[in-house]
């Protein structure tokens, strides 16, 4: 059947593209408040990624790059130019995605290294380092890192994924026209990119960036950063949720079109790192407080998910905040020093959450 004939079709009976259905949080999305209940909670201004670097845990908070000491303290480790929108690890020091579109090295054997935005490469969003070489996510090409939210309601499909060489300073394109590619991480011969967008993690040739398969799809939410489980598994750190009631604005193109060019940003109706904060923002019924009290099962466009999966990117269990908590927007989560992190855009804050009884410490 013509694919222009199939998406008419499905325009009217509501189906494949135009269906406004969400997936359940059901088996390893089971509902459950373990962000929230983390027995450590350290505060940070609006943490934008984390990682483990070579002195310890490190953290990007706008054009700074602090690391967490003893007592939950913060010590600053760089300045930026730029807001920071990314962190990577490389060849022993840190690879540094910028909000102006830059990608830089500090410390480690490419110091100094830096890449310049490109008119299709000025969006980066996830970094892995593997050897000698950089894998960046860059989100959109018509938008910044911070516009994620302009980008969906676009729904853009203009992100790829770039392979960089510090030690000649070349780079190339491997794979285009991505939905927001908002995390990767590298695996012997595949990269692992979540699609933001399409709401799914895929497996692309390392070499080519040819799409292997899809190993996992129709998430509940908006997939971003992709960190190693420190084993042979992967933590998956999950933005925001999807909700009906954006799905339907989505394939809306006038409202839509009326909406960014009239209201401010933090009024859409879109999915955000932090909900709840004003009076003017959009709510449906069932998010209305009652006796002072909003449901955790309320209908939401922030909450807090990171996903545990395995080798094969199949999901073993998931630690989430819900919509009454105060853990949401999760921006990044990996293994540490024997505990679970996870940085909280939404509520500008990290916790720690202890591993569950019977699973091995862990370290990076």
């Amino acid at each position: 059947m013509n694919l222009g004939f199939t998406r008419i079709l499905d325009a009217v009976l509501g189906r494949g593209e135009s269906a406004i259905t969400v997936p359940a949080l059901d088996g390893a999305f089971r509902p459950n408040r373990k962000l929230d209940e983390a027995p450590q909670r350290i505060a940070i201004d609006h943490p934008s990624a984390i990682i483990a670097g070579p002195d310890g845990l490190l953290v990007a908070s706008a054009d700074e790059i602090r690391r967490l000491d003893t007592g939950g303290a913060w010590s600053l480790v760089h300045k930026a130019e730029a807001a920071v929108s990314c962190l990577g690890e490389m060849g022993g020091g840190i690879a540094v995605g910028l909000e102006n579109g830059a990608v830089s090295i500090v410390g480690g054997r490419f110091d100094g290294a830096r890449f310049d935005p490109e008119p299709e490469a000025r969006c980066p969003v996830a970094i892995a380092g593997a050897e000698d070489k950089l894998y960046v996510c860059h989100g959109s090409a018509s938008n910044g890192p911070s516009e994620w939210q302009r980008d969906l309601m676009e729904r853009n499909a203009s992100g790829s994924v770039w392979l960089l060489e510090p030690a000649s300073g070349k780079r190339r394109r491997i794979a285009d026209r991505l939905a927001f590619p908002a995390g990767i991480a590298a695996d012997r011969e595949t990269l692992i990119v979540s699609e933001s967008w399409r709401h799914r993690v895929i497996r692309l040739d390392r070499s080519t960036g040819t799409l292997r398969d899809v190993p996992l799809g129709d998430l509940p939410g908006y997939p971003g950063r992709i960190a190693r489980d420190g084993g042979q598994g992967y933590l998956l750190s999950v933005f925001a949720p999807r909700s009906q009631l954006v799905e339907f604005i989505l394939r809306e193109p006038a409202y839509k079109r009326q909406m960014l060019a009239e209201v401010e940003p933090r009024y859409w109706v879109a999915p955000t790192y932090r909900a709840g904060q004003s009076f003017y923002e959009p709510l449906q019924g069932g998010g209305v407080k009652h006796l002072g009290i909003l449901k955790p099962w309320a209908p939401t466009l922030s909450f807090g998910m990171v996903v545990r999966m395995d080798e094969n990117c199949l999901p073993l269990e998931s630690f989430q905040s819900r919509a009454d908590g105060a853990t949401h927007g999760i921006v990044g989560a990996l293994w540490h020093d024997n505990g679970l992190y996870a940085a909280s855009r939404g509520n500008g804050v990290v916790v720690r959450l202890e591993p569950a009884p019977g699973r091995r410490a862990v370290r990076p």
